[in-house]
């Protein structure tokens, strides 16, 4: 099955939504990450790594290192990390770049996938990571429940 948000795009919305929620705590070390996230480390890695060279995380080596937002919650959107990571979805394939459809001019459904789209582009935009925050009390009960 397609999707419109990948795997990889879902686990770096998670990432921030964690790190939203540690916001001034300090670094979260990416071993910690993955364990309270339950993903593995080098997908853990690999995702911050995105997310770093697109500035939405900072990162810090050594003993004390890890990971934090960039800016505060309040200022990232789901929007912004979609995008770090490569989002690039179309809700239908008339919709794509370059594709023409000889009906586009007078289809009702491609204006109501372009409606839709644009709606859900905005929701993207406007929701800031600071109202999807994850705690690790919320977390630890997740964990314990899959266990």
């Amino acid at each position: 099955m397609n999707t419109l948000i990948r795997r990889e795009y879902d686990y770096a919305l998670r990432i921030c939504a964690y790190l939203a929620g540690r916001y001034g705590q300090g670094r979260v070390p990416i071993s910690r990450l993955a364990k309270v996230l339950l993903l593995s480390r080098p997908f853990t890695t690999k995702i911050v790594f995105r997310l770093k060279n697109e500035k939405i995380v900072t990162t810090v080596q050594g003993k004390d290192g890890g990971v934090y937002l960039t800016n505060p919650p309040d200022q990232v959107t789901v929007y912004d990390v979609l995008h770090a990571m490569g989002y690039n979805s179309r809700l239908n394939e008339c919709l794509a770049e370059g594709h023409k459809c000889p009906m586009e001019d007078i289809c009702r459904l491609h204006i109501f996938f372009q409606q839709q789209e644009e709606m859900l582009i905005n929701n993207f935009k406007t929701k800031k990571l600071s109202e999807v925050i994850m705690t690790d009390g919320q977390l630890k009960k997740t964990v314990r429940e899959s266990l």
